[in-house]
């Protein structure tokens, strides 16, 4: 039992007294909604240094009436945060850089390849995870190994094509092409 429901109960209609010789009257106020025969704590009676450590729990907070004034700096951390709750929409700055009058999109990959024999030339398709607004975007391509080159043949927005070439004599076969895209979405 909490103490001011030890104290209501206890002194049932006799008045409190605090000290020795001086009434305190504003702790208890009569109940007018019974009739005036039951006593009620009166507003402002019970403040925070009254209440015990972990004593109000979640249940006991109305909904919606945290805001964010009521936040300490600092007291949300990643740990708070649900995965994929953040989107580029809710930033106050554009991960990439760009021009002012259009949001940028990044994307990236790594994609093997394999070269059949006696063909030194192969196409590779490179499908984008998001759309781009147009084809305008730049691409950067790289090989995994010097004895190959690559470079962007054609694109739209959903996909660009990378051709490869293996360097004349070179023996290797196989390896992986890494591709960066930076464009509007």
């Amino acid at each position: 039992m909490n103490k001011a429901r030890r104290i209501t109960r206890g002194r049932g209609k006799r008045s409190y007294r605090r000290y020795p010789g001086r009434l305190k009257t504003s702790t208890f106020r009569t109940s007018e909604d019974h009739g005036g025969s039951e006593y009620a704590l009166a507003d402002d009676t019970i403040g925070a240094a009254h209440l015990r450590h972990r004593s109000v729990r979640s249940e006991a907070i109305e909904d919606y009436s945290v805001y964010s004034i009521h936040l300490s700096p600092e007291s949300i951390t990643s740990s708070k945060i649900a995965i994929h709750s953040v989107d580029v929409d809710h930033l106050n700055f554009n991960p990439v850089q760009g021009t002012t009058d259009r949001p940028l999109m990044q994307q990236f990959g790594n994609i093997p390849f394999v070269f059949p024999e006696d063909v030194d030339d192969i196409d590779v398709a490179v499908s984008l995870q998001s759309p781009y607004a147009d084809a305008n975007y730049a691409m950067v391509v790289s090989c995994s190994d010097p004895a190959f080159q690559a470079g962007v043949r054609s694109r739209n927005e959903l996909q660009a094509v990378v051709g490869i070439t293996r360097n004349e004599g070179s023996q290797l076969a196989a390896g992986w092409v890494s591709w960066i895209a930076v464009g509007g979405h």
